[in-house]
């Protein structure tokens, strides 16, 4: 484990980079897909229900792998878990695109498994280091970089190396640069992860106690909102006249817009005392993108992009509640396994539901309506994630 002081501007140069170079992995693998989606289902003779389960499943890997992540540090060290996650994300994206649907699923699981894992894990070192504002910055920017090059690149790479196989296989290149990054963190230790107790954790009891269940909510409707934006926003794009690179694009200028509010705003927001306002106003900017998509997609799709990035830049900021809200490391992983993990499974309904609402409906009308609702709760999930004098006192005692 790195240790809970830095102990020099160089020190902490380093911490950063470790940060990034391993924050980096947590969009490439899932944002690739969706400027591809379309190919991918042709390739493999299957349709929108199809499409919707391999959007889907890296939101069920997700849930799924963040509620088991602390029976898994009670066995293992952070360094190793993190080791073991890039390991997975890497391999399981190196062979995901050269079988058939099958494979492709499971391969995506997979990888959604290793992302899913440093996702939680990474907070607790975050924690743990205790120069919370840059080391989030790092952390949210790298993301946010990440899933902007995912999608802005994806479609001209495969034109360049010949097909969109390899330019979904070539992303597995970021897991080794992570490791050997993390390799040479400064002060690490095999021993992180003791603490963790090993009998199961209830994660709705542990979201009540530490009055976090309003931010759980708000975590699963933003993620859900998010991947469906992935998934999907390419197909509206395409439906609506607009070429597959142009529709990678504008997801590209999406997730750039991300990139500089993710570096200024959650350090902002760690300090604030009024948390859950950021994350209510952040989401009406989803909601008024939707409503763009939803109104007129052909009509300004680079100002409906901007817009939906400015919201889905709260992806960062719900992070940085997670991170700012746990008393220690230890809890910093418990919270972070019971928030994302019970978010992600409202999350999982969202991309298999719009497959299921696209192939039930006439064009996307339907589809973007539901999500224009989910967006407008979310805002409201937002106000209802505030940290209240209480739950403080919760935190405290846990």
């Amino acid at each position: 484990m790195i240790t809970t002081r830095t102990g020099s501007t160089a020190r902490l140069a380093a911490l950063i980079a470790v940060t990034a170079a391993v924050a980096i992995n947590l969009r490439p693998g899932i944002t690739t897909v969706g400027p591809e989606l379309d190919v991918v289902t042709a390739h493999f003779g299957a349709g929108a229900r199809a499409a919707g389960v391999i959007t889907a499943a890296p939101v069920v890997a997700f849930a799924v792998v963040s509620l088991a992540t602390p029976l898994v540090l009670a066995r293992i060290s952070l360094r190793a878990g993190l080791y073991w996650a890039l390991a997975l994300t890497g391999v399981s994206l190196a062979v995901r695109p050269w079988g058939g649907l099958a494979l492709f699923v499971v391969a995506t699981c997979a990888a959604a498994v290793g992302i899913g894992l440093i996702g939680v894990l990474l907070p607790a070192l975050i924690r743990a280091v205790g120069s919370t504002g840059p080391l989030v910055a790092a952390f949210t920017t790298a993301l946010q970089a990440g899933a902007a090059l995912g999608f802005a690149t994806v479609v001209p790479i495969s034109h360049v190396v010949g097909g969109w196989q390899w330019a979904l296989a070539i992303w597995a290149v970021l897991a080794p640069i992570g490791a050997a990054a993390l390799w040479r963190a400064p002060g690490a230790s095999a021993s992180t992860g003791a603490g963790i107790a090993s009998a199961p954790v209830n994660p709705l009891t542990f979201l009540r106690r530490t009055g976090t269940v309003g931010l759980a909510a708000f975590f699963g409707l933003q993620a859900l909102v998010a991947f469906v934006i992935i998934g999907w926003l390419p197909s509206v794009l395409r439906d609506a006249g607009v070429s597959a690179e142009l529709a990678g694009g504008y997801l590209g200028v999406l997730t750039c817009v991300a990139v500089p509010i993710s570096f200024v705003v959650p350090p902002i927001v760690a300090r604030s005392a009024h948390q859950g306002r950021w994350l209510a106003g952040f989401s009406l900017f989803s909601a008024a993108g939707v409503l763009g998509f939803l109104v007129a997609p052909a009509a300004a799709p680079l100002l409906w992009s901007m817009v939906l990035g400015a919201g889905l830049s709260v992806f960062s900021l719900a992070l940085t509640v997670i991170t700012v809200r746990a008393g220690s490391p230890e809890q910093a992983i418990l919270l972070s396994s019971a928030v994302q993990g019970v978010g992600y499974l409202i999350a999982a309904i969202g991309p298999y539901a719009i497959g299921v609402f696209r192939q039930l409906s006439d064009g996307w009308t339907l589809p973007l309506s539901a999500l224009l609702a989910t967006a407008l709760a979310q805002a409201v999930a937002g106000l209802a994630a505030r940290r209240r004098p209480r739950d403080r006192q919760q935190e405290a005692r846990t």
